[in-house]
Order: C-alpha cells, then sequence, then structure tokens
C-alpha cells in the first residue's frame, strides 16, 4: 500500500507539476505584435486628412500633408479667391470664402515623380470635420515648456507628423506661471521668463506667427473662469462696463486648482468676459482651445452655461477657433446626457481623465470603458469628437511632472492597441511624447505614421465605430467612406488569442478585399470571414472593402516608383500617372480605396498589354503600394473613384503587361499576410456577447509547454503501473 500510496502521491505530483508548467507556459504564450517599418516611398504621395473646414471669412492656414523625397513642389486647381498655396511648403493661408464646398485639386511633384488628390475645403460653421491631430505639451515638459522649446518641437512635428495629416502644436496648462501677469483687463499674458516674445500686450502673437509659417495650427490651454486675482482687482471687461468681478463667481472654484473663480455664463457681465478672452485669443492668431475644469469629476457638473457663453464668443471673435473640453470623467455613465449639447457647442470632448502610462487617473481599462460608453451614443456628427485623451508614447520627457523622463512603460502591444481604439472610435490624436525624439525612434514613428491607421482615424464620413463583441476579446466596426469598412481586433487578455468574425456579421456581403493595416499587407484566403491570432494585450485593424475595388492605397500617385499603375513598370508606369488623376486617385493615399477613376483609362495607357490590366486594372494595381485608400475614401470628395482605388489588392491591375510586377506591388508586399487567419476555429465560431456578432477565440498555446507536461504524465502513469504490478511488502 505504501508503494501505491506513493505512486498516487507522484501522480498527484505529476498532474500539478503539469499544471504549473501549462500555466508558466501560458504566461509565456504572448507574442509581441510587428509592425510595419516601411518609410514613405520616394515618390511623392498626398496624405489626409482630405477636407479641411473653417469660418466663412476668417484666416486659413493649412499645410497640405504629403510624403516623398524632398524637395517637394505643390500646385493646387480651384482655390477660391482669396486663398494661395506656397509651391515650396503645400501651406494654403488667406482668407476663407463665403459658405460653399470647394473642391481643390493638388498635385506634388519631386524628381521621383509626381501625384495629384482632391482635396475638399469646406466653409461654414462647423470646421474639425476629421478629428484633430496634433502634439500636446504637457506629457513631455508639464508647465516648464518655453518659447524654443514650442520651436524646436514644432519643426519636428512638420518634419516627422505634419506629412501624416499631425497639423496642431498645444501650449499646455500655466504659461503665466511664474507671476500671473494680467493686462489692464485682468486676463492673463503669458510670463516672458519663458516666452520672450510676449512683451507688452503682444501675447502669443509672434510664436503663432512662427509656429503658422511651419504649416501647423496652434493652441493653448486655459482655464475655465476669471482668475482670482483679477476677480479680487475688480478689472473692467475690455469692451463693456462690466468688471471681473461682477462675472466671476467664487463659490464655484476648480476642485484641483486655485487660480480661477467660475464665471456667471448666463450673464452678460459673463459674456462679456468671454468676449474679451477670445477678441484677445484671435488676435493673439489661436487656432485651437484646450479649456479645464470644464467637466467636473467631484460633483458630476458640465458647466453648460459657461460653454454656451464661449461658444458664442468664439463666434463673434472672427477666428475659426476649435474648441476642446477637459478634463473628462473618472465614472463615463453621466456625460453622455449631455451629449447633444456637445455635440452643438463644442468640437472634442475628454470622455476619461488623465491618461498616463504610469499612475494613470484613468488607466487603459478604464479608456476601453468610456470607449465602449461613447461608441453607443448616437447623434454624433463629424467635426464633434469624444477625445480618449492624450497619447502617452515614445519619449516623455526631458520635464516629465508625475514620473522620471523616459520611453513610455506601455508595451508596444499596449501602443498598437492605444492607437487602434483612437483610430476606431474615433477620437482626435493628441501626441504626448517628445517629436524632437522622433530622429532616433523608429518604432514610435512607424506606430504614429502608418498612412493606414491615420486614414481610418481620418477617415472623411466621420462615423463612428461599434463594438461587436464584448469581453476579454472586443471586435469593433467601423464604416468608412467608399463603402468600406474598418474592423479591429482587440485582445485585452495577456495570453495570444486567435479570433474570428464572419462577414455578414460584419455587415460584409460577398467577399471583401481584406487589407491588414498594422502589417500594410493585403491578406488572402479569407473567404467567409476574418482570423487571425491576436498576441495578448494587443489589436489588429483590417479594412474591407467591396471586390474589385481593391484596397485603394496611397499609391495613386502618378507613375512614381510604382505607385501608379504598375508604376515604375515600364508603359504602365504613366499609366498610373493618370490613375492618380482621378481627382483623389493619387490620393488613394489615404485612398478610399475607390475605384480607379480616371486612373482605369490610365492604366490602358500604361500599354500594359495585358489589356485584362487595362483600365481599372494598371490604376489598380499601382495603388496598392499604399495603404488603404482611405483617400479614395474622399469619396465625395476626390470624385468618389481614388485612383489608387483599384489599387491595393486590386491585383487584377499587377496582371497589366507592362505594369505587372508594379501592379502587384501594389497590394503592398506581404499580402500572404493573410496567414494571419489561418489558425483559427473557423470564422464563424462561437457567437460572442457583443451586439451580434458571431465569433470565436480561442487561446493561443505554447508548443513547448506539451511537450513537458506530456511527459511528466507519462512518467507518472509508468509509475502508477508499476505499482500494481508489485506485490506489497
Amino acid at each position: 500500500m505504501r508503494t501505491q500510496s506513493r505512486a498516487r502521491d507522484l501522480v498527484v505530483a505529476g498532474i500539478a507539476l503539469a499544471v504549473a508548467m501549462s500555466t508558466a507556459g501560458a504566461a509565456r504564450a504572448q507574442s509581441t505584435i510587428t509592425i510595419s517599418m516601411t518609410a514613405a516611398p520616394a515618390a511623392p504621395r498626398l496624405q489626409g486628412p482630405f477636407t479641411f473646414a473653417a469660418r466663412a471669412t476668417t484666416p486659413l492656414v493649412f499645410s497640405i500633408p504629403a510624403t516623398g523625397q524632398t524637395p517637394l513642389t505643390f500646385s493646387a486647381t480651384g482655390l477660391p479667391a482669396g486663398l494661395a498655396i506656397a509651391a515650396a511648403t503645400g501651406i494654403i493661408s488667406g482668407t476663407m470664402p463665403a459658405a460653399g464646398s470647394y473642391p481643390v485639386a493638388v498635385t506634388v511633384s519631386s524628381t521621383a515623380g509626381s501625384a495629384i488628390a482632391t482635396y475638399t475645403l469646406v466653409s461654414g460653421n462647423t470646421f474639425a470635420l476629421t478629428p484633430p491631430a496634433g502634439w500636446n505639451s504637457y506629457d513631455s515638459f508639464g508647465a516648464s515648456v518655453t518659447e524654443q522649446d514650442m520651436i524646436d518641437e514644432a519643426t519636428a512635428v512638420k518634419t516627422y507628423l505634419q506629412p501624416f495629416g499631425w497639423n496642431y502644436v498645444i501650449i499646455d496648462y500655466r504659461w503665466y506661471e511664474p507671476g500671473q501677469p494680467t493686462d489692464s483687463n485682468g486676463r492673463y499674458l503669458p510670463a516672458t521668463s519663458k516666452y520672450p516674445s510676449a512683451t507688452g500686450s503682444n501675447g502669443f502673437k509672434t510664436l503663432a506667427d512662427r509656429i503658422h509659417a511651419i504649416g501647423l495650427g496652434f493652441g493653448i490651454h486655459i482655464m475655465r473662469g476669471v482668475p482670482r486675482k483679477s476677480y479680487d482687482a475688480s478689472n473692467t471687461i475690455a469692451g463693456s462696463t462690466y468688471t471681473t468681478r461682477d462675472a466671476g463667481n467664487a463659490n464655484d472654484p476648480c476642485p484641483w486648482d486655485t487660480h480661477m473663480w467660475g464665471v456667471r455664463g448666463d450673464t452678460a457681465a459673463g459674456q462679456a468676459w468671454y468676449d474679451s478672452l477670445f477678441q484677445q485669443y484671435a488676435a493673439w492668431g489661436i487656432d485651437y482651445i484646450k479649456i479645464d475644469d470644464m467637466l467636473n469629476n467631484t460633483t458630476r457638473v458640465y458647466h453648460q452655461a459657461e460653454v454656451d457663453a464661449i461658444r458664442r464668443a468664439i463666434d463673434k471673435s472672427g477666428r475659426s477657433i476649435v474648441l476642446s473640453l477637459s478634463p473628462g470623467p473618472d465614472d463615463p455613465s453621466w456625460l453622455p446626457n449631455s451629449s447633444s449639447h456637445l455635440n452643438g457647442n463644442a468640437n472634442m470632448w475628454r470622455v476619461v481623465n488623465d491618461f498616463w502610462d504610469v499612475g494613470a487617473l484613468t488607466d487603459l481599462p478604464g479608456v476601453f470603458r468610456a470607449a465602449n460608453t461613447w461608441q453607443g451614443v448616437s447623434g454624433l456628427s463629424p467635426g464633434h469628437w469624444a477625445d480618449l485623451d492624450m497619447l502617452p508614447l515614445g519619449y516623455l520627457g526631458p520635464r516629465n511632472e508625475w514620473h522620471t523622463s523616459a520611453q513610455t512603460v506601455f508595451t508596444r502591444n499596449e501602443q498598437v492597441t492605444i492607437m487602434s481604439l483612437w483610430s476606431m472610435l474615433p477620437s482626435p490624436l493628441m501626441y504626448g511624447g517628445n517629436p524632437a525624439r522622433l530622429s532616433s525612434d523608429a518604432w514610435t514613428v512607424a506606430l504614429l505614421t502608418n498612412p493606414e491607421v491615420m486614414a481610418v482615424n481620418q477617415d472623411v464620413l466621420g462615423a463612428r465605430g461599434k463594438r461587436m463583441a464584448a469581453g476579454a476579446n472586443e471586435i469593433w466596426v467601423r464604416d468608412l467612406s467608399g463603402g468600406r469598412k474598418a474592423v479591429a481586433f482587440f485582445n485585452r487578455g495577456t495570453q495570444d488569442a486567435t479570433m474570428s468574425a464572419t462577414f455578414s456579421t460584419i455587415g460584409v456581403t460577398g467577399t471583401p478585399v481584406v487589407r491588414d493595416l498594422w502589417r500594410r499587407a493585403d491578406v488572402t484566403g479569407m473567404t467567409t470571414g476574418l482570423s487571425a491570432s491576436v498576441p495578448g494585450g494587443a489589436a489588429l485593424m483590417y479594412t474591407l472593402s467591396p471586390a474589385g475595388t481593391g484596397t485603394g492605397g496611397t499609391g495613386g500617385a502618378t507613375g512614381g516608383s510604382g505607385g501608379g499603375a504598375g508604376g515604375s513598370a515600364g508603359a504602365g508606369g504613366r499609366g498610373g500617372a493618370a490613375g492618380s488623376a482621378g481627382a483623389g486617385g493619387a490620393a488613394g493615399t489615404s485612398g478610399s480605396g475607390g475605384r480607379g477613376g480616371s486612373g482605369g483609362g490610365a492604366g490602358t495607357t500604361g500599354g500594359g498589354g495585358a489589356g485584362g490590366g487595362g483600365t481599372g486594372g494598371a490604376a489598380g494595381g499601382t495603388g496598392g503600394a499604399g495603404p488603404g485608400g482611405a483617400a479614395g475614401a474622399t469619396a465625395g470628395l476626390g470624385g468618389g473613384s481614388g485612383s489608387g482605388g483599384s489599387s491595393g489588392s486590386a491585383g487584377a491591375a499587377g496582371s497589366v503587361g507592362a505594369g505587372g510586377g508594379s501592379g502587384s506591388t501594389g497590394g503592398g508586399a506581404g499580402a500572404g499576410a493573410g496567414g494571419l487567419g489561418g489558425t483559427t476555429t473557423g470564422a464563424g465560431g462561437d457567437s460572442s456577447t457583443g451586439s451580434g456578432c458571431s465569433c470565436g477565440v480561442a487561446r493561443g498555446q505554447d508548443p513547448q509547454t506539451f511537450a513537458p507536461l506530456v511527459l511528466v504524465a507519462l512518467a507518472a502513469l509508468r509509475i502508477r503501473r508499476r505499482a500494481r504490478l508489485t506485490p506489497d511488502a
């Protein structure tokens, strides 16, 4: 019996060891995601956003986003009177025309080729028609950012980020420290110890002019209310007979800042205060205002009366100023009650508290809770965006206020998840890391400038993403222009998992063209649905384009390095050029992957003897090079048929004779990425807890776990067998 007992103990021990090893194996079964690190090609490509807007008769500065071998030369046709484009920089500036929509055909060229796309200028009362994207100083500098810092960082933004659609730089809080200088009307002025050009009443004007000359919009952070020192001084409000004491409310403090008192926004004095404030900011050349303490976490109060006063003040200021409200709530459940008012008055509003990589007031699971709350809110329209806060990615320093300046502590998997969620909601993109450090940070550059992911965030349709499956593994779907869809798989667990969803539950009929956005490659072999192994804590993103339209791709660029139909491939090359011609074609860049537009014909010209490649083909194949044409996207904007459109997977184009080889490059090499889905339990697996999305999720297994586990089990069984054969002593 002792032998049997010993054998039984060994069996139990063996099972325990096997379980322990299995658990350890599971802990190791978390792979690190890989993303495309491919730099932009030498051939010029035009990027999104493909629509920009401002109020009629107000000043405009908009820099056309474009990549390619420099120097680049820009030209435009269709610009309304009062606006002009600088050939050397691509900066469109001047005064906005009367209300209306104006298609502008932009061409960019260099010794490596040329590209053409249609951008739509919208003059009216709504702007920020795609989520604002830029850089905010807080995560890297706190309250210490200086004038020279801003110039240096703006220059870096222009170099690394603006070519992909990042258009703003923002000074965050306490720019009036030290000293809190004010003018005679009680309004804060920049501290000259940090901003030496801000002398007298000049304020930020000199710095704003410098930023505009770089080609970026300029913004600042302010606190809600009137400075307490001005309230005590009872200064006369500029342009009125009211005083700061008339406007202020000493019973309405900010719960975490002692600089300000709230303002009685529903009084004439309160309106006069905000009118004077925004007249000052307009004179300085401010394009973006982030107003803090508008959404009170302590009392769950949305300061609606002050938002009303601020909205009226901006409308009277003579400048198109983006209005951003901050901070967001810890509990996301109450703010949607004000969604209609927010949508009617703010361009963006925070839906989370401060999101950092360390010690966050809202952590990443909290961000998912907020995103899941707001994806269910109806009635939101383009120009009005739920804001998931700044992106604490890259190098956070040199003067980070919440931890030692260093590279973000988010894993690469988490970083991809963050960029994917912000793009699917979609949320504004405000980079918090140090742009000047991007010169030595290839990973972060690739993360922030993936043109296909950016094209989803900046898609001109402006539709909101929807969560189709919830739980540890979330599936999100978002409608895009050109009849396309974006799909994201979020693995919120710590182990790799196989995730799948049928095309029918995603809302797609037939077999679409599938594009893996983070790998920037076409996916083949998925005929009934998406299926992929998603690394633990990471995300994958796809676009699904109607069959025959291709993924489009930024490649629509005329000719160039294979961007056009068949690109550099001989005759087909020039065909591509034509392709891009399709208003928005080349723009396939973020191309909605629309059809090859005029590019088609171009293909033929390519002489790609293959006839078949003919029109649409050539154009198509070409584009592939680029990301899923959100550009063509500009759907209506770019003539609905972004030439690069057909491109991408429209490998068909590839077949076009001479352009053939080039064409397939269009697909974006590595179409094989399709391998992704290979693994799963089938595209239509189990039904998830989402809103009817059929999806299957299977935990990834570490193959190395099984061999030791099996050996232990066999050894235990052998001991047990021997025990049965050995007589008791």
